[in-house]
């Protein structure tokens, strides 16, 4: 999966790239319209400069502060240090202190899962209205997002948001992981959003991943509660996001 001054695309919710003015707007389709007014408006997320939030890894809690109009992130966490400075992802003191995975990969995972359906508002983005889905025994909305060539770093991601018939909430969202392997998939992974208000605008309190197969959500695979969430129009200095001295980048995988 795969965006204002920099692109973010999260692969299973990848990211990073190309600047807007180099990307065509898609026209928004009437059921993203709908589900942006439900979560607090397109307006009012745009107004917002700041978003923090803590997450739990490796036993540890780890604080993400995102600028989300660069895009940059910054992930603090008791073993290690990963951001994104608008050019490479670094790890400091390196990217062994991060541990399994790729920081490429994750440094806006949670980002991006978080952020949905309003990133699903950035440019290089392509919609297809679907015919309505039942999931779990309920009938949803269902809107298919891919992205264009070159956009981010898994640009063969795609997703499937739910979105309640009655309240134009998004509750679920089916997505693909590309990162890795470099080839289209069909296989999914499935998401079920639970919804707090912060400052006007509604944000997931928590995330619980799913199995999905042969169109059927399956076993619980790990839930993410999100603390200390704060979304604000206050910048946060941007020299945070500088890879300190002494760390390692995590290069983007070529395929």
């Amino acid at each position: 999966m795969p965006l204002l001054t920099i692109l973010f695309f999260v692969s299973a919710c990848n990211t990073v790239k190309v600047s807007p003015q180099q990307i065509k707007a898609t026209p928004l389709p009437t059921l993203l319209k709908k589900a942006l007014t439900a979560h607090g408006g397109l307006a009012k997320w745009q107004e917002m400069n700041t978003l923090e939030y803590s997450i739990e890894r490796q036993e540890k809690p780890e604080k993400h502060i995102i600028d989300l109009q660069s895009r940059k992130v910054l992930l603090k966490h008791d073993n290690y240090q990963l951001g994104f400075d608008g050019k490479e992802v670094w790890v400091s003191p390196n990217v062994a202190a991060f541990g399994k995975g790729s920081p490429r990969f994750y440094h806006n995972l949670y980002f991006y899962f978080y952020a949905i359906p309003f990133v699903l508002a950035d440019p290089g983005v392509n919609y297809e209205v679907l015919p309505q889905k039942e999931l779990n025994g309920q009938l949803y909305n269902a809107l298919k997002v891919s992205y264009g060539e070159g956009v981010g770093d898994a640009p063969d991601d795609y997703y499937i948001a739910h979105f309640n018939t009655e309240t134009n909430l998004m509750e679920w969202l089916l997505y693909t992981v590309t990162y890795y392997s470099g080839e289209k998939s069909e296989k999914f992974n499935a998401l079920h959003y639970d919804w707090q208000q912060i400052n006007g605008l509604t944000l997931p309190s928590k995330l619980t991943g799913y199995k999905y197969e042969d169109g059927k959500i399956g076993d619980i695979r790990y839930t993410r509660p999100f603390t200390d969430v704060q979304i604000k129009t206050t910048k946060v200095n941007s020299s945070i996001f500088e890879m300190p001295n002494g760390s390692e980048i995590d290069p983007l995988i070529k395929h």
